[in-house]
């Protein structure tokens, strides 16, 4: 190596303040960016002067960014507690040498690790005898920073946001009542039963049984970022014309109509609502009143799509993807005038005779991810939340993801030299572990993944469960259990149908309404999915979305109606009963540099009928939500 070369390095390092392992860093990222990471090419000191250039762009845009807000200047970098005040030639020879000879750190410690490459590398055999970072090890991290400061002096914690029939009594459990009867209504989702998607095509009547592939045993590998058009195609021609039988029973119409055929009287139709303006690639303007377009299943229709005019529709709650049944007419066959949606058939509430076990009373607790500021990764969010539902003692616990986000300012940046799963077991695991060690043994604890979740190595939706090898490598202890995202699971007999994918936030965006029957916005939002009995029915979804997958299709429908449905969004939290069904949005467990909610559930024993004569249907015979008590708490 040239002499220059290496007092190149030292001045790098000086001026810029940098580690040799933090300059080593620049110079895999310069090699991947301008040679495709050709390890293989060696540090000269006209390559380093353009590594010292992109340094000093670095430096200069987080000097603008500290301008620019008050909180830029708070974000803390994780690095390795080292001196860095002198250099000498060994040190920098040494790191020349890894630049030229391959990297002597250790393996996937750098930023530009995803989580696929670290899973990979984790369950990989050169690695099978590495040692995680044990709960004990010291930090790697800084001292508090001012957000973590002012979240352990803050004011708010334990303050009520939002509640749903406070007026019933504390639910008071024995300590030594028997566990909840769970059980999941969707079915296990596993590897080996994500199939790519030529492979996934089933006829109508085997929509909710395996796929053809798994049922001879010849599975394959998930190909999520691939999928062929004839399959999605033929989802929504499927979900069409599913909606398009149930109508016809419903409203005992004899024959629906082809809403593209010009028609002098009113008739009825059923297909779903598009947005024109994608049609035409305007890819940015949302939907409004005037760019609605009904496109039609290929039996009813062709196919074929035809614009709405809803100038003169009372009322009207539109997204793109909607399934919907339209009332009105055609007069010239170039637009259906809309003078009413008929609401859709609803799936019927599991009678009390058809819910497995007794509906005995129990308590719940729900919160979702982010469980860290966005300046650290200390989790304090996450240790006030072990506090609270310690002391609530409650019957089941549902931890929603993601645990380790990878919209995280600090993993989005750069700035962690430590794997996502490194972060899970040394930052994690210790609370879950006093979690599980603090509740009676028959309380149950379930952990659902997140499309934003860095340990998942699925970034689609749905979800397969988080794998018993997975948890045991995070260090997840015994006796914490994991589910699909969605997941649709019955507890004690009361049907919980969780989705934990910011549906919310998404369909806010999206809808056009006009005096719809649920005046209240959000609350409505999480009506579509029962209304749709879709956990996802927004189509197509945003660009920044986890792909939503039209192979696993199935597993995204609603087998029967929640009694409780769990959206966690970053809307402003809310719990609200609409015709006999809890919505609820706990929020999450941190907010930025701010502590977030959960929230904590009851189930009370079943009320008599008299006092339950407001509630829709025999309470005697379906779920009464009035029986069902909700407090949303800040942390």
């Amino acid at each position: 190596l040239e002499p220059d070369a290496v007092a190149e390095c030292q001045s790098i390092c000086q001026t810029f303040d940098l580690s040799t392992s933090e300059l080593f860093i620049r110079w895999q990222t310069f090699l991947i960016n301008q040679h495709g990471g050709d390890v293989s090419i060696q540090p000269t000191r006209e390559r380093l002067l353009q590594v010292r250039g992109l340094v000093q762009q670095e430096q200069e845009r987080k000097l603008s960014s500290q301008r620019r807000g008050p909180h830029a200047s708070q974000t803390v970098k994780l690095s390795r507690n080292k001196e860095r005040t002198h250099y000498d030639k060994t040190s920098v020879e040494g790191l020349l040498q890894g630049m030229v000879s391959g990297s002597q750190r250790e393996p996937l410690t750098t930023p530009q690790s995803t989580k696929r490459v670290g899973l990979l590398k984790a369950h990989g055999s050169t690695n099978r005898n590495r040692v995680m970072f044990s709960p004990t090890t010291p930090s790697v991290f800084a001292e508090p920073s001012p957000s973590a400061i002012r979240f352990s002096t803050r004011t708010t914690m334990g303050r009520t946001e939002d509640s749903l029939h406070s007026e019933l009594p504390p639910l008071a459990l024995a300590a030594d009542r028997p566990p909840v009867a769970v059980r999941d209504l969707i079915g296990k989702l596993v590897e080996s039963e994500i199939v790519s998607s030529d492979e996934s095509e089933t006829d109508d009547k085997a929509d909710g049984e395996k796929p053809a592939a798994v049922a001879r045993g010849t599975t394959k590998r998930m190909r999520y970022m691939f999928e062929k058009v004839g399959t999605r195609t033929e989802v929504v021609n499927r979900r069409i014309e599913r909606m398009a039988i149930e109508t016809k029973t419903e409203y005992k119409i004899e024959a629906l109509a082809n809403p593209t055929y010009a028609h002098q009287v009113d008739v009825t139709a059923v297909g779903r609502i598009l947005n024109i303006n994608l049609e035409e690639g305007q890819t940015a303007t949302p939907i409004t009143s005037d760019s609605l377009v009904l496109e039609t299943s290929r039996r009813l229709g062709n196919g074929r799509r035809i614009p709405l005019d809803v100038r003169t529709t009372p009322s009207f709650s539109l997204f793109p993807g909607q399934t919907v049944a339209v009332e009105g007419k055609n007069l010239k066959g170039t637009e259906f005038l809309v003078s009413q949606f008929r609401p859709l058939p609803r799936l019927p509430h599991a009678s009390i005779a058809e819910r497995p076990g007794v509906m005995s009373p129990f308590n719940a607790a729900v919160a979702a991810g982010p469980y860290t500021l966005s300046d650290n990764f200390e989790y304090e969010p996450l240790g006030v939340l072990v506090d609270h539902i310690l002391a609530a003692s409650p019957s089941v616990v549902f931890l929603l993801g993601p645990f380790v986000s990878e919209s995280h300012p600090m993993i989005r940046d750069g700035l962690v030299d430590m794997l996502p799963e490194e972060i899970f077991y040394a930052k994690i695991s210790p609370h879950l572990l006093r979690l599980r060690e603090g509740l009676p043994p028959a309380s149950s604890i379930y952990m659902l993944p997140s499309t934003d979740e860095l340990c998942c190595p699925y970034a689609s939706f749905p979800q397969p469960q988080f794998s018993r090898e997975t948890l045991q490598q995070l260090g997840v202890p015994e006796g914490i259990e994991s589910l699909d995202n969605p997941a649709q699971v019955s507890v004690n007999g009361v049907v919980f149908g969780v989705s934990n994918m910011d549906v919310l936030f998404h369909l806010v965006k999206e809808e056009v309404s006009r005096l719809p029957a649920l005046s209240d916005r959000l609350p409505r939002l999480a009506w579509h999915l029962i209304e749709q009995r879709h956990f996802y029915p927004l189509a197509p979804p945003p660009a920044e979305c986890a792909g939503v997958l039209a192979s696993q299709d199935s597993r995204l429908r609603m087998q029967t109606m929640p009694d409780i449905l769990i959206t966690p969004s970053q809307l402003k939290p809310f719990v609200r009963a609409h015709d006999n069904v809890v919505l609820l949005n706990p929020g999450l467990s941190s907010k930025g540099l701010a502590g977030g909610t959960f929230a904590r559930l009851s189930v009370h024993p079943q009320a008599s009928p008299e006092s339950s004569s407001s509630v829709l249907g025999d309470p005697q015979k379906t779920f009464p939500a009035s029986i069902t008590s909700v407090d949303i708490v800040r942390l």
